[in-house]
């Protein structure tokens, strides 16, 4: 029939987009690591004395202009959510579950960001709130068994990790943690596509209007309601097995279905027809989500903020793009990982066209940052560089210097540039490939790096502060050991930091990023 051939021409199209969508996103995030050599992640964390445990991330309250701008309205975000920031008497390892869900990003991409989601976020966390995180945890909103035969093991594990359920952890001698930390750290993280408020979990839509109007969720959109004039519109996602009876897509991170948008308007009418505010489809204050099939149940939610626009720095769109730029994500993750927050200060002791500082930038509008990039201006336009901040109204580099990290001199440089101070943290990719095809130096960029970090500690000049930060992407192949393409134990220590944490991430058969 004329309207089966329509449906198939849409389904086409949107498997289409979807191949596009992950062609785009493999592109970004694989070419850099193989153009130049595989990569890895680490964190060091700097001590005074070798390897004694320490911790990091001062407190703080990121904010950036250019961050996720959806939050518009966020109703009684503190009072509803029960988590207000007061000491807690319940025992040790209580576990409460907040009203907060992830979605997150990349769950198409098999293998890609999985491992990095709950690393780069409770790396926020910290940056945010001086705590290390590791009070709180994620559980799956999802749920599906079904057609094992049709779907693997681990595509059925990252499909039912989209969402998760944020939870922590009610210790005696620690403070509840604030909702605004989640949500804040929700908006600079580039693994997250939203974060939602649960405002009713119920069986049937029936019971989720009496669950919304019973604890108040919406009532600052309400008739009377602080936010009475906010435009709002209303969102379907369905999930779970029963899609295939009506022939919705299976496995994409969300199924959006009319036939269920109609009907859950009508059951909703008598919460909807509560509002002050006006309908908008494009460009509503107040997002309100049913997702239907979590965890068998129908949820009512409303979306508090997204993630970031990575794709503003995306290497396309700048100015000054290198041969081997480093996609955003890994940008976003690396900045996260070590804590970047308002005021810190950064070194990339390999600049190249800046990436890992515009992400920086975009996390904290007042860090300040200094680069040293050995190539010339013909294939580094330093002023360029400068121009791919100012456009997108972000705050330059304190110094953009040209030379060698492994020379004393431009590590003094660098130092003076921020007041003759050590760095909060150290933030980079090195060039792997590019210099030992160059055969600039006969050691590995990372293994440089620590030799320098040592030689300015020893000469009473250290280059990055007591309890600062270390974040890296380092090259391994499938025929290496990743032990042994890091510093040895000798050389970390003799820099004064300890390897605090690693995670890999597969880009091929051959090839990983750390």
């Amino acid at each position: 029939s004329s309207s089966e051939m329509k449906a198939k021409v849409r389904q086409r199209k949107a498997i289409s987009r979807k191949v596009l969508q992950f062609a785009s996103f493999a592109l970004i995030c694989i070419a850099a690591p193989l153009m130049s050599s595989p990569v890895s992640a680490f964190a060091y964390h700097c001590h005074r004395y070798g390897f004694t445990p320490k911790t990091a991330f001062p407190s703080s309250r990121t904010q950036s202009s250019m961050l996720s701008t959806t939050r518009k309205v966020t109703g009684h975000l503190d009072s509803f959510l029960h988590d207000v920031e007061t000491t807690s008497n319940a025992p040790i390892q209580t576990f409460q579950q907040t009203n907060l869900l992830i979605h997150w990003k990349g769950e198409d991409v098999e293998g890609y960001s999985k491992q990095l989601r709950h690393y780069e976020f409770r790396g926020a966390l910290r940056a945010i709130t001086g705590r290390i995180g590791d009070d709180v945890f994620f559980t799956n909103a999802l749920n599906y068994e079904h057609d094992l035969a049709k779907m693997s093991e681990s595509k059925m594990a990252s499909f039912n990790s989209a969402m998760q359920y944020i939870k922590f952890t009610i210790n005696a001698d620690r403070k509840v943690l604030n909702t605004n930390a989640f949500v804040k750290a929700a908006e600079r993280c580039s693994l997250v596509h939203a974060i939602y408020q649960v405002v009713a979990e119920q069986d049937t839509f029936e019971d989720l209007v009496d669950g919304a109007i019973e604890n108040g969720g919406f009532d600052d959109v309400m008739v009377g309601g602080e936010n009475q004039n906010a435009t709002w519109c209303l969102r379907v996602r369905h999930y779970g097995s029963d899609r295939i009876e009506e022939k919705a897509k299976r496995y994409g991170s969300s199924s959006r279905s009319m036939k269920l948008e109609r009907k859950a308007l009508n059951t909703l009418k008598p919460l909807l027809l509560k509002f002050g505010g006006k309908v908008d489809l494009l460009n509503p204050d107040c997002k309100i989500y049913v997702f239907d099939g979590l965890l068998d149940r129908k949820v009512l939610a409303r979306r508090l903020a997204t993630g970031p626009q990575t794709s503003v720095i995306d290497p396309n769109t700048r100015i000054c793009v290198t041969n081997t730029p480093l996609c955003p994500i890994a940008a976003f993750v690396a900045c996260n990982v070590a804590g970047v927050k308002d005021g810190c200060t950064i070194l990339d002791p390999y600049g190249g066209s800046g990436a890992t500082l515009l992400a920086a930038a975009m996390i904290s509008s007042t860090c300040k940052s200094v680069a040293i990039e050995i190539a010339h201006n013909g294939l580094v336009n330093r002023d360029d560089i400068r121009s791919d901040f100012e456009t997108r109204g972000l705050k330059p580099p304190l110094a953009l210097l040209l030379g060698d990290s492994t020379d004393s001199n431009i590590r003094q440089k660098a130092r003076e540039a921020i007041g003759n101070h050590p760095f909060d943290m150290i933030i980079t990719d090195p060039p792997y490939g590019i210099r030992e095809s160059k055969n600039y130096n006969a050691e590995p960029p990372l293994v440089e790096l620590f030799q320098s970090i040592a030689t300015d500690r020893d000469a009473g000049k250290p280059l990055v502060t007591i309890g600062g930060s270390l974040v890296a992407y380092v090259p391994c192949s499938d025929e290496e050991e990743i032990i042994e393409c890091l510093p040895s134990e000798k050389q970390t220590l003799e820099a004064g930091l300890q390897l605090e944490d690693m995670r890999e991430q597969p880009l091929n058969d051959k090839l990983s990023r750390w």
